[in-house]
């Protein structure tokens, strides 16, 4: 028996087709929403009154309680609210639910990258006063496709999932529910130590920035896991993950290296993941605007560089890859990406803090 009855999944991409599918063949209520702008993500959904689901999760034809725009209507009466959308969108997503989230409501973020930091500072005493929990993941738990309208194919389950629970003294309560549908989920100490650990953020902006010659020759046709991860690409991110390591310590974790991280996930090295994936990855990235570095460069990259700044920690590699990336793309990511303090972690009192994260608001 799931303990979760009822969601909604906020946002219709990729990733939401495949959450609202598989979690409605897990004999989850769904309701799924999306931005009025988006509009044409829901429209085949609502007439087929649901979504074919193919691949490795649970699959056939999976009925949906309601599409919706509107997000009053999305979020009314579910335990838990699932977040699947860019990082991009958190700010503007979470000043939209501050007033309209219920007691006891969980929001749920996956691919976060310092999304959950983001919406503690903006839901601010509604977390207490409404008793809600902010959970973050460091990935969605589906590599998925939309195939067609009202179709979306699985063709990874991804593993080992870190989690992270604001207030973390509540970490047990919350996640023994979402374990029950999504078994892959491991506890982080909190939701500060996961913002650091999405892998994305050391793969795509190194991988696609030492690769632009050929991803703009080619036209569409590079594939960044069979062809973008040489032994000097390697060398960077190895340089980026010691000093994403070196903020963590300094923070009072235990950090976990890029090769570390993926045998807990995995149970195989870096490399050997990067075997796996090269026939399984799909094409892409595409261009310089591709959201490889559009959204892992100013949320992933700056969060972790401005956070360096804030305890002493140099993060020169960091810094080059972001100098670099606003200029090929005529953007200042400094000003436009999420900063320690723009997550309210500028002049950082480390004991205030973390007994902050473990109680939330007094």
């Amino acid at each position: 028996m799931i303990d979760i009855r009822s969601v909604a999944v906020l946002g219709a991409g990729s990733g939401g087709h495949a959450m609202a599918a598989d979690l409605s063949l897990a004999g989850v209520s769904v309701n799924l929403f999306e931005f009025p702008e988006f509009e044409e993500n829901i429209g085949p959904i609502r007439e087929e009154g649901g979504i074919e689901i193919t691949g490795v999760a649970r699959n056939g034809f999976a009925k949906l309680t309601l599409a919706t725009t509107d997000l009053k209507e999305a979020i009314d009466g579910v335990s838990h609210i699932m977040v699947v959308m860019q990082s991009l969108a958190h700010e503007k997503l979470a000043k939209n639910l501050r007033s309209e989230l219920q007691r006891d409501q969980a929001v749920v973020i996956f691919a976060g990258s310092g999304g959950g930091l983001l919406f503690v500072k903006i839901l601010g005493d509604e977390i207490r006063d409404k008793k809600l929990s902010i959970v973050e993941n460091i990935t969605l738990p589906y590599a998925c496709r939309v195939k067609g309208p009202a179709q979306v194919n699985v063709s990874r389950l991804i593993q080992g999932n870190f989690c992270g629970v604001f207030p973390s003294n509540r970490t047990n309560e919350i996640l023994k529910p979402l374990i029950q549908v999504f078994p892959s989920i491991k506890s982080a100490e909190n939701i500060l130590e996961v913002a650091f650990y999405n892998p994305n953020v050391l793969l795509h902006p190194v991988a696609s920035l030492f690769n632009i010659g050929r991803i703009e020759y080619s036209e569409g046709e590079f594939f960044i896991y069979r062809e973008g991860f040489t032994a000097s690409i390697m060398k960077i991110m190895e340089a980026i993950d010691r000093e994403k390591m070196a903020i963590l310590e300094r923070l009072g974790f235990n950090p976990l290296s890029l090769d570390e991280h993926f045998i807990a996930r995995y149970g195989i090295s870096f490399e050997e993941w990067l075997e796996m994936m090269k026939p399984l990855g799909s094409k892409g990235p595409l261009s310089a605007s591709d959201r490889y570095i559009t959204e892992d460069v100013p949320i992933g990259m700056v969060f972790m560089a401005t956070m360096g700044r804030e305890l002493g920690v140099k993060t020169p590699t960091l810094d080059s890859i972001i100098n670099i990336c606003s200029r090929i793309n005529d953007t200042d990511y400094w000003k436009k990406g999420r900063t320690a303090e723009s997550l309210g972690l500028k002049n950082l009192d480390l004991d205030r803090m973390n007994i902050f994260l473990q109680n939330g608001p007094s």
